[in-house]
Parts: structure tokens; C-alpha cells; sequence
């Protein structure tokens, strides 16, 4: 049974190898791994830099917003202080709800403003890195890359394995 068995695996391996061997010569001999500091390309492109400018630009106004808005509680905070002592229970009362009010439109407003600019740094992350994308395919067939990755999702890598500045080049 053994010899019979043996035939017949010799035999299933004939008929298997034309199949397995083309897919195996798919396979580079030796595949390319290229690393891209894409944290550095959305600081140091061009385009990378309009995006963090467009975002600080709209976060101090986003910023000044909050603070006018925050001005306005804390003057109300101060004139209700200032009027505690003549004011009759029911107005002291009603004045303290409507600082109230104002505090908590201030945390909304606040944990508003700061979503819109997780937003807008999301949005304006993901056009630069669509703008890449392409650019980071080129790069790759150019220098015969069969793999891309990111350099943050690295513990180290050799530097000359490094296209970041290749890329940057590319950008604008």
C-alpha cells in the first residue's frame, strides 16, 4: 500500500507542478519595500503647508469666537455678582438660571467649534493624501517598489529604503 501511495503522490505532483510554477514566478525574487513619512509630507509639501495655514487660520477665528462668546458669560457672571445684594430672590433666581444657561451654551458652542476643526483637519488631511496618492503609486513603479508603507507604523527602518523626499519633490 505504501508504494502505491508513493506512485500515486509522485503522480498528483506532475500533474499540480505546471500549475503551482507560473504562479510561483508572479512572486519577485527579491520585493522592494519603500517607506514614506507621510506625517512629514502633510507638514513639509507645499500643499501640506496651505492645509496646516488654512487650519491655524480657522482656528483663531474659531478661537476668537469662543472668547468673545466667553467674555460675554463672565461680564454677565461679574454684573450678577455686583447686583446679588439688592435683587429680590426671584430675579437673583432667574439671573442666576439664565448665567446658567449661558455656561452651558458656552460648552456647547466650545465642544462645537472643536469638532468643526476635527472636521476640517480631517478633510483637509485626506485631500493632500488623495493629491499623494497617485504621485506615491509613480514613485513606487519608478523605483521598483512592490510595497509602501507609512513610516509612522514602523519601529525602524533603514534609511535608504526611505522616498519621503522623493515624494515631497513631487508635491506641490
Amino acid at each position: 500500500m505504501n508504494r502505491f501511495a508513493a506512485i500515486a503522490l509522485i503522480g498528483l505532483g506532475l500533474v499540480v507542478a505546471p500549475l503551482v510554477v507560473p504562479a510561483l514566478g508572479a512572486v519577485p525574487a527579491q520585493p522592494k519595500i519603500g517607506v514614506v513619512d507621510l506625517e512629514k509630507m502633510l507638514t513639509d509639501t507645499p500643499a501640506g503647508k496651505r492645509n496646516m495655514d488654512q487650519l491655524q487660520a480657522s482656528q483663531k477665528a474659531k478661537q476668537a469666537e469662543l472668547d468673545k462668546k466667553k467674555q460675554a458669560v463672565m461680564a454677565a457672571n461679574q454684573e450678577l455678582q455686583k447686583q446679588q445684594a439688592v435683587l429680590k430672590p426671584e430675579a437673583l433666581q432667574k439671573k442666576r438660571d439664565e448665567l446658567q444657561q449661558a455656561y452651558i451654551e458656552l460648552g456647547q458652542l466650545a465642544s462645537k467649534l472643536e469638532h468643526e476643526l476635527s472636521d476640517a483637519n480631517a478633510q483637509a488631511t485626506k485631500a493632500v493624501l488623495v493629491q499623494a496618492e497617485p504621485l506615491i503609486k509613480d514613485l513606487a513603479k519608478a523605483e521598483g517598489c512592490t510595497l509602501i508603507v507609512d513610516a509612522r507604523e514602523l519601529v525602524w527602518v533603514d534609511p535608504s529604503l526611505d522616498l519621503t523626499d522623493k515624494l515631497d519633490a513631487k508635491m506641490k
